[in-house]
């Protein structure tokens, strides 16, 4: 086959921008999306903040648990379940800045909000998965005393004041709970309560889950660029080793008799 010169054209410039430039440019095309999701995560952080400063205002006293009521009784006034399609929903939700504005959600889309208006303010709370009779989804406020409390920002609460979470599993339409919902991942679910710590942050924020997968593919991408030659010298270098051990003085490989080898 006759190579014309445009061929030959394309075929060097492929030639060119193949190797350490293909992750290079696969690099910056995992990070772009990455940078709009920390963009829109840092929105979602101001606007957040705005809400929780404003229904703060509205707590009847400047301790804890008085901010904590308000913060609680701000959601179940703005954010409602009627109308709301709870079917179909992606695997990740809405954001508590999107429930916020659109003012819909169930139990987990309200503790949601709740969380990260309660975050915005330095107070320490993770949801908590209840299942029996009725699956139900709320928050476990850490006060700074020590003190523990149970949140119900739904709408049509089933806890409608702060309890501790003792209490709440004495009534009878709940039989265990968890800091996972492993019933979304057809899992049994364990009766345990972990402290999340940061790991909450980012199970309650999408865009920040998001944000972190494109930053951990991307600097995949820049790891194998900068490690692999030395561990594909490594492994070089011990194949050589085998060999050397196998045959130190260079003898030959014997061959094979003339029988096997018309074979």
């Amino acid at each position: 086959m006759v190579i014309t010169p445009i061929r030959k054209k394309v075929r060097s410039t492929l030639s060119y921008f193949r190797g350490p430039y293909i992750f290079y440019g696969l690099f910056l095309t995992l990070m772009v999306p990455g940078i709009c999701e920390a963009l829109a995560q840092y929105r979602d952080v101001q606007y957040v903040r705005l809400i929780a400063m404003g229904a703060a205002k509205e707590a009847k006293s400047a301790d804890e648990l008085s901010v904590v009521v308000a913060l609680r009784d701000h959601v179940r006034r703005h954010v409602s379940h009627k109308d709301y399609r709870s079917r179909g929903r992606p695997f990740l939700r809405e954001s508590a800045a999107g429930t916020l504005r659109s003012g819909k959600g169930r139990c987990g889309e309200a503790t949601r909000a709740f969380i990260n208006m309660a975050d915005a303010l330095g107070i320490r709370a993770q949801r908590l998965y209840l299942e029996g009779r009725k699956p139900h989804v709320v928050a476990e406020v850490r006060l700074k005393d020590g003190g523990r409390v149970i949140v119900d920002s739904y709408d049509e609460a089933y806890i409608p004041e702060l309890e501790s979470l003792d209490r709440v599993m004495q009534r009878p339409e709940f039989s265990y709970y968890s800091s996972f919902n492993w019933r979304r991942l057809r899992l049994p679910m364990p009766v345990y309560k972990l402290d999340l710590g940061p790991l909450a942050y980012y199970l309650e924020n999408p865009h920040a889950i998001k944000a972190l997968l494109w930053f951990f593919l991307s600097a995949s991408c820049l790891s194998i660029r900068f490690f692999s030659p030395p561990v594909l010298n490594y492994l070089r270098r011990r194949k050589s080793m085998r060999v050397y051990r196998k045959n130190p003085h260079g003898s030959p490989t014997p061959r094979p008799p003339d029988c096997l080898s018309q074979f």
